[in-house]
């Protein structure tokens, strides 16, 4: 009786889809290789990723940039104009001072106020009571003449077309000096926008110019600034023979200009 061995199956564990090594040579090499790759790519690109995030934030290297000025000069009419009246009063103490000059000047507000002037735009802006006192050379001392008060009151006028009436109105009413007048303007907000947009063009037309010269292109703004400089030239205004109430001072508002400065911070690419 002969008895036949039986051969056994391999398990499923034994089964492999890759080859040994010494089976297949080449296709081995070839997936040990594609997986150094793969390991080194990702270590590039884990790398890089976190290289860039260190990034976020921070500004690039002023090697890399350049700023550029601009400036631009609009003018505007003044629609406002400011005038300071002030009336002084003596009196034998401070009491009788105060009563003569509250009088003197409560006129004189009314007078203004009467030609169309609100009251909301009277503002006192100073107010002081001092003895007055001489000098006595026989005593070698100063002697009590009285007491001085002095106030004053800064009038706005919004229609600047009756500054000299207030002005000659004002002499005629015991005012007993008169300064300014100053002149500005409201709202100077569309001066501004103007005065910027012009300033933003001004920089663009030098950094096109300069990045020529330079050989070198603009990439993108990254950086924007801006301040204002405002003038007000003295007006010219003429008292009759330089005296007070003779007539009606001729009064010259003229211009007022806003000049906007910018700078521009571009950044260079290759």
């Amino acid at each position: 009786m002969t008895v036949k061995k039986q051969e056994s199956n391999p398990t499923p564990a034994s089964i492999s889809i890759w080859p040994a090594w010494h089976e297949n040579k080449p296709f081995a090499l070839t997936l040990l290789l594609t997986f150094a790759f793969l390991i080194a790519f990702l270590m590039a690109r884990t790398s890089l990723a976190l290289g860039e995030a260190s990034q976020v934030g921070k500004p690039d290297p002023y090697e890399h940039q350049i700023s550029i000025d601009g400036t631009a000069t609009v003018t505007g009419v003044p629609d406002i104009a400011t005038v300071t009246l002030g009336v002084e009063s003596k009196g034998a103490d401070v009491a009788t001072a105060q009563s003569t000059n509250s009088e003197s000047t409560n006129a004189l507000i009314a007078s203004v106020v009467a030609l169309g002037v609100d009251k909301s735009d009277v503002q006192t802006s100073n107010y002081s009571a001092y003895e007055n006192t001489e000098w006595n050379p026989d005593t070698e001392t100063y002697d009590s003449a009285g007491w001085i008060v002095s106030q004053q009151v800064t009038v706005k006028v919004r229609d600047t077309s009756r500054l000299s009436t207030v002005l000659d109105v004002a002499g005629r009413n015991g005012a007993t000096s008169i300064s300014g007048p100053n002149f500005t303007i409201d709202d100077t907000s569309h001066l501004r926008d103007q005065a910027r947009e012009e300033a933003i063009a001004d920089a663009t037309e030098k950094a096109a110019v300069l990045a020529a010269s330079l050989g070198v292109r603009l990439e993108r703004v990254v950086g924007y600034s801006e301040w204002v400089d405002s003038s007000y030239p003295s007006p010219y205004y003429a008292l009759a023979e330089m005296g007070i109430g003779g007539s009606k001072p001729d009064v010259y508002a003229g211009t007022n200009e806003v000049t906007l400065n910018v700078s521009i911070t571009y950044k260079l690419t290759e």
